[in-house]
């Protein structure tokens, strides 16, 4: 890494509190938890019924009816994504202005739809990690802020090496200086979170490929 790079990287990270996309992202991975476990129990539901139903005539059906379902949810959730990280993002769809069949075809066929799927694959995993992160980020930042109000002998930390006892006013201050360390590694880490997102979301979702289905089909 050179100088450069790295007084970059300690500029984000001093103007992450500061940075609107920060708030931004902290929303956007708050919606993550429960979209991304909705979306692991809708499909694995969805892909469970079209397994089922591989071995009789309803498996076309059902296998396009969990394409198109999860076309739309990449539609509306990358909508989503782009107003509130900022992002310019033009989520594709098929025609469906040449028929049912021609519809059907470019549904299967086009590389949009299954880029889509990655992209659900990835809200799923960004759901955990939202958990993840803002669960252990925000419960330590808010206990050891509140550290000053309320040391006392019962007070303590426990951690890998022992315990850490908060029994005196001045090892309640440097909770609370650690407190506002870990609150900025949050915020930190929602802001490179956010921009992955965004990141991921215009380079799985955004724009048609250009593809047309009917040549790929007559090749």
């Amino acid at each position: 890494m050179t100088t450069a790079d790295s007084r970059d990287a300690l500029a984000s990270f001093a103007s992450a509190p500061l940075d609107p996309l920060t708030y931004r992202s902290f929303l956007y991975l708050l919606l993550a938890v429960p979209v991304g476990f909705a979306y692991l129990i809708v499909f694995s539901l969805a892909g469970g019924l079209s397994v089922g139903l591989s071995v009789t005539v309803l498996a076309p059906l059902a296998v396009l009816t969990t394409l198109l379902l999860a076309v739309a949810v990449v539609w509306a959730d990358a909508t989503l994504t782009g107003r509130l990280l900022d992002v310019e993002v033009s989520p594709w769809f098929p025609s469906r202005d040449r028929g049912v069949v021609a519809f059907c075809k470019e549904l299967v066929l086009a590389r949009e739809t299954w880029t889509g799927l990655l992209y659900l694959c990835w809200r799923m995993v960004l759901g955990i990690v939202a958990l993840v992160v803002l669960t252990t980020g925000v419960s330590l930042t808010w206990g050891l802020l509140a550290a000053p109000l309320a040391y006392d002998e019962f007070l303590r930390i426990d951690y890998r090496l022992g315990v850490y006892r908060i029994d005196t006013l001045s090892r309640a201050l440097v909770a609370a200086g650690a407190g506002v360390v870990v609150g900025a590694l949050t915020l930190y880490a929602a802001n490179l979170l956010g921009r992955v997102s965004a990141v991921v979301t215009t380079t799985l979702v955004d724009g048609p490929s250009g593809d047309d289905p009917d040549e790929t089909t007559d090749a």
